[in-house]
This record gives C-alpha cells, sequence and structure tokens, in this order.
C-alpha cells in the first residue's frame, strides 16, 4: 500500500517539483542578471579627471542613480565650482638690456654705446646741422694734434671739420660763428653757407691759467659766451685776471666782463631751467698740508668765492693767508666733492627739477655724480650720489633734444647714451 501511495504521489509530485525548480532557475537567472546590469554601470561611470580635484556632486550622484547614465554625465558636465587645473608654466624672466663695458647705475635707466674710437675727447655740443659735434686732443695733451669732428649718430658717418688745434678743450655755438677754448688762446671761425668752416681767428690770446688748460665754453640764455682763466698765484693772491669766470659779448669780444672770482679752476658751467648758473671748482695746490676738496657752486654775478686764501666750506687756508673773517665773507660751495675729483662737466637732468649731473674725472672719483639741490636763501645745499661708475675717466656731458644725456669716456674714447626706462 505504501508502495503504491508513493508511486502515485511521486507521479503527482514530479510536475510541481519540475515546476518549482524551473521558477526557481529562473529567480536565479533574474537576479544575476540585475547585479550584472549593477555591476557594468558601476564600471562605465566616468571617474573623476586626475587633474580636476573629485567634486562630492559627482559622486553622490553617480551612486544615487546608477542606472541612469544620462543623468549622471548631464551633472557632471554642469559642474564648474572648480576650473579644470592647467599645466604650471614658469614666467619668462623679463628681458633687461646688457649694460655695456661693466657700468653700473640705476635700473630704472638704460645705457648704450654709441660712439667709440674717439682720441681724448673733451667738449660736445649739438652742432648747427643736428650733428654731435665734438672737440677732441687726438694724441698726447701739449701735441698740437686736436680736431673738431661731426659725427651723425644715426648712421655713425664722422667729419673732420678741424685739425692741429692746441689742446682743444672747449667749444660752442653763437649765432654764425664756432669758438673754441684752445689752450690760454679763445678762438673763432665763421660757419660757412657750403656747411665747412672758414679760417680761424684768435680773439684773445695769452689769457692767464694754472698750466693746463681753461676748460669749457658755455652759452648763456642771452647770448654771451662764458668762459674761464684758472687759478695762478702771485704769493697769496690770485695773479691778475686769473682764478675767474667770465662773460663775452660776442659782439665786443675785447671787452669780456668778469661774473665771479675767486675759482681756482672753473671748468666746467651750466644754466637749469631756472636759470640758474653753476660752475664746478677744480681745488689743486696743498691747503694746512693736504689736498683741498673740488666743489659744486651756483654763481651769482660778483660772487668771490675764496680762493687761494679760503677752499671748501669757507675754511681758511693758513698757509694762503686765510682767516675766518675773511672766509667768512667769500660765497660758500653749495656741494663738496673729495679731494681730486677732478669736476670736468656739469649739466641740469633733464628728468627732474632741481637735479644736476656732475662728471668726475678721478683719480679719487671716477663716476657721474647726481646732486639734488635746494635753494636756501640766495644760495642752495646739495646732496650728492653715485649716479654711473664704472668708466675710465667720465669727462663731459650733453642733454640732447629728445631728453637723454650722453656720457663722454676721456681715455676709453666712448660716448655712451642714457636714458629712463
Amino acid at each position: 500500500m505504501y508502495d503504491i501511495l508513493k508511486e502515485i504521489h511521486g507521479r503527482n509530485l514530479v510536475r510541481p517539483i519540475e515546476t518549482f525548480k524551473a521558477v526557481y532557475a529562473g529567480i536565479i537567472l533574474i537576479v544575476l542578471l540585475l547585479a550584472g546590469c549593477g555591476t557594468t554601470e558601476t564600471v562605465t561611470t566616468p571617474s573623476p579627471l586626475p587633474s580636476t580635484p573629485t567634486s562630492a556632486i559627482l559622486t553622490s550622484t553617480t551612486l544615487s542613480n546608477p542606472t541612469s547614465a544620462p543623468t549622471t554625465l548631464t551633472s557632471t558636465t554642469a559642474v564648474t565650482t572648480e576650473p579644470p587645473l592647467t599645466a604650471t608654466v614658469e614666467p619668462a624672466a623679463a628681458t633687461v638690456p646688457s649694460v655695456p663695458d661693466g657700468l653700473s647705475l640705476p635700473p630704472d635707466y638704460t645705457i648704450e654705446l654709441i660712439v667709440s674710437d674717439l682720441r681724448g675727447p673733451t667738449q660736445m655740443i649739438r652742432g648747427p646741422d643736428g650733428r654731435l659735434w665734438l672737440a677732441q686732443l687726438n694724441g698726447r695733451e701739449n701735441d698740437g694734434t686736436g680736431q673738431l669732428l661731426a659725427i651723425d649718430l644715426a648712421t655713425g658717418e664722422r667729419q673732420r671739420l678741424l685739425a692741429d688745434l692746441f689742446k682743444p678743450t672747449g667749444l660752442a655755438i653763437i649765432g654764425q660763428a664756432v669758438w673754441i677754448a684752445a689752450g690760454r688762446n679763445l678762438l673763432r671761425a665763421s660757419l660757412l653757407d657750403t656747411g665747412a668752416i672758414g679760417p680761424l681767428e684768435t680773439v684773445l690770446a695769452d689769457l692767464p691759467f694754472n698750466g693746463r688748460s681753461n676748460g669749457t665754453l658755455t652759452v648763456s640764455p642771452d647770448g654771451r659766451l662764458l668762459f674761464e682763466t684758472s687759478g695762478r698765484r702771485s704769493g697769496n693772491r690770485a695773479s691778475t685776471g686769473s682764478a675767474t669766470l667770465w662773460a663775452l659779448d660776442p659782439n665786443a669780444p675785447q671787452n669780456p666782463q668778469p661774473l665771479a672770482t675767486g675759482l681756482k679752476g672753473a671748468y666746467a658751467h651750466t644754466f637749469d631751467a631756472a636759470g640758474r648758473l653753476w660752475t664746478t671748482d677744480i681745488g689743486d695746490d696743498l691747503v694746512n698740508g693736504a689736498a683741498p676738496p673740488d666743489e659744486l657752486n651756483w654763481v651769482i654775478d660778483g660772487a668771490d668765492f675764496g680762493w687761494p686764501a679760503c677752499f671748501g666750506r669757507q675754511e681758511p687756508a693758513l698757509n694762503f693767508g686765510g682767516t675766518e673773517a675773511l672766509c667768512r665773507a667769500t660765497r660758500a660751495p653749495v656741494v663738496i666733492f673729495p679731494p681730486r675729483s677732478t669736476p670736468t662737466s656739469v649739466v641740469a637732468s633733464p628728468w627732474a627739477d632741481d637735479v644736476l649731473f656732475v662728471a668726475l674725472w678721478g683719480p679719487s672719483e671716477r663716476v657721474v655724480a647726481r646732486i639734488a639741490v635746494t635753494a636756501t636763501g640766495d644760495n642752495a645745499t646739495g646732496t650728492y650720489e653715485v649716479f654711473l661708475k664704472g668708466l675710465l675717466t667720465p669727462q663731459h656731458l650733453l642733454v640732447l633734444p629728445d631728453r637723454s644725456l650722453l656720457v663722454s669716456d676721456f681715455s676709453a674714447g666712448k660716448i655712451y647714451q642714457i636714458r629712463p626706462r
């Protein structure tokens, strides 16, 4: 009986069991398919780029709706809170023009070598034809081989205008004439319509001097010619006519008038924009057992700067009869330079008011100095700082119409041009 029932129930249970197995297998398959679909979405979800910081918004969006790939991609594209990082590029260093010949000047200025191969250049001016005119010794100081050159700064072309000059240290143009300080003489020549220079004539001869030279020439705003006669002693006094800064009317050249006295060597002079006249003064003879300082002075008509009895800041030269009372009555300098500085040129700055530049030839100082002056009553005080160094022997300074500054080097035979950046 049991066997019969078993057989009957076995036959009846086979189909439900088979049906159950089939259903169960289907459920397993569906589960596996669903799991497979989830796994596939997770793998294909774009991960953040390495160069972009991982966004919390992007991560949570991907996990919350793993089957909504379009939504995830749209959210990813819309996230702009942090821009992509770009490759780091080091900024290029600013291009700084090279400084020629190892020279040194403030970083706010540039300097360029524009003329070379000169032989002892002295004074330079802007010629009537727009070229640079300059005098040069063209040999040793007393060889008598000096020249007057004209140089086109744009092309470098040179023309010799005059030759065989004796120690030409000063140069100026007034009207239709060129003036030259040559040793102890003051020369003049006409400027011809052809552009040439006519024959030289001696206007003043055998001027008092100290055995070296009588420096540069300056044209005043009213058209007079300024020149010096360097100081020569007669006992404890200046020799007649020496140690003086003079003003000459070109229409009455035989009757120059003294502007100031007591100047050992008023080698260089200039007028500033305010019309003030400045002159350098080169000391020489030992005073009180030591070399005297050199000076920058503001000149007023009739001033006495005290040489030889007084030097420096109105100090008495005891070996030349100086006294405190005598020196107090003299005109004080604006700036004093170290002894043996030898200031050979002075110009008003083209870039600032109440500022002067002075070329110090040396040997103690071989620089271009920047002098800031402050007027105090009828005189002034000044501060001195180095502007340009590295020249062998700074000789002359010239401001051009474009407000650049030319500086010549006597020993190197070169001219440099300085501009503000």
